[in-house]
């Protein structure tokens, strides 16, 4: 695209680039794509709204941030500002920075990564109708799948052609996926997330204190923030430390050799929108565990390349695990089922040019 305009674009992320969350390491994935592909016709900047605190820290953080960016779209020259929204606080956040950006008269895409809506029957918030603002105001909105495509149009009474799909996509760190594994290899599982209930950290860690004693061997490893001491003395008090590994937060370069060694990845998780960690694990050559959430499906083909289960349910994910673990042929099949979703979804060159078409349409219609 040598001579042809670039598409100058400021990308809003709540922790920046080195941030612990799923915005930040699929943004990761994708700056290091543009700088491998020079000819993508992007140009794309970072910004951190809301830092590293955790909970309402954000408020200590955000003005300073906001003050940066009202710098940064007054002293260089954007075409689209490209806001990262969830639910909550950060559809605030958003809209406060959205109205800036029409002030300074740049285009606005909106990327919805918010999956706790609040659903039928509970009172609706003050950040819900704030949200719509945003929504309404958006040159272009992007949401992970059809099925939050379907549902955000629902349920903010919006024609579904307002919304554009763009599939997460993740860098291929594992060509040669899946690699064979010795038959007296014991089997490994990975859960990367959040040691939360929302992420269904202690569901899982209950599920494994369930499995039979007869399976073949098999060794957990748990790596994300968290009260690791507590899942420590709880696997303690299981009888399952031998079996597990709590490595906590742990940068991108040692999370991405145990997806190459991990033969499952588990998520069960309450809600998700799409999540990362079951695209690297697909693009690994893992089986996935997860719960059918959000558009987890997309990546996730039940009996395909792994087994859906229900939120909060202990027993019911013992026994997914129990049936891989104890089928080889099975579980083989799995794995290089899930390289091939991965090549053929989420391969993180199509996200790009999802991205630079979006941006195309989005500026196309303000002319």
């Amino acid at each position: 695209m040598n001579g042809v305009h670039q598409i100058r674009v400021l990308c809003i992320v709540p922790r920046g680039l080195a941030g612990r969350g799923g915005i930040e390491t699929l943004f990761l994935h994708f700056d290091e794509q543009l700088r491998l592909q020079a000819d993508t016709g992007l140009h794309m900047e970072f910004l951190a709204s809301r830092g590293d605190a955790s909970g309402a820290g954000w408020v200590f953080h955000f003005p300073f941030a906001l003050i940066r960016y009202a710098w940064l779209l007054a002293t260089r020259r954007y075409d689209i500002v490209h806001l990262n929204a969830a639910t909550d606080a950060s559809a605030w956040r958003k809209s406060l920075m959205q109205q800036i950006a029409r002030l300074f008269g740049v285009a606005t895409v909106v990327h919805v990564h918010g999956s706790a809506f609040p659903k039928p029957g509970v009172p609706r918030r003050a950040w819900v109708s704030i949200l719509a603002r945003v929504f309404e105001r958006a040159d272009a909105i992007i949401v992970l799948g059809g099925f939050w495509r379907d549902f955000v149009a629902g349920f903010y009474g919006m024609p579904r052609e307002r919304f554009e799909v763009i599939a997460n996509g993740v860098a291929d760190f594992a060509p040669d996926a899946p690699q064979p594994r010795a038959e007296d290899a014991p089997v490994r599982l990975l859960f990367a997330g959040n040691l939360t209930d929302a992420k269904g950290a202690n569901v899982l860690l209950q599920a494994l204190a369930l499995l039979p004693a007869s399976l073949p061997q098999w060794q957990a490893t748990f790596v994300g923030a968290g009260d690791v001491s507590r899942f420590r003395d709880r696997a303690l008090q299981a009888g399952i430390s031998r079996h597990v590994e709590f490595a906590g937060w742990v940068s991108r370069d040692t999370i991405l050799p145990l997806y190459r060694q991990a033969d499952i990845v588990i998520l069960p998780s309450r809600n998700e929108v799409l999540p990362v960690s079951l695209l690297e694990g697909a693009c690994a050559g893992a089986a996935l565990v997860a719960t059918p959430v959000g558009s987890v499906p997309d990546v996730l083909i039940e009996d395909g390349n792994g087994l859906t289960v229900k939120p909060d349910d202990p027993e019911g994910l013992a026994d997914a695990l129990a049936q891989l673990i104890g089928d080889r042929t099975r579980l083989a099949r799995f794995r290089a089922a899930s390289r091939q979703i991965y090549l053929s979804r989420f391969r993180i060159e199509d996200m790009v040019e999802g991205m630079r078409a979006v941006y195309q349409k989005a500026l196309a219609a303000r002319r």
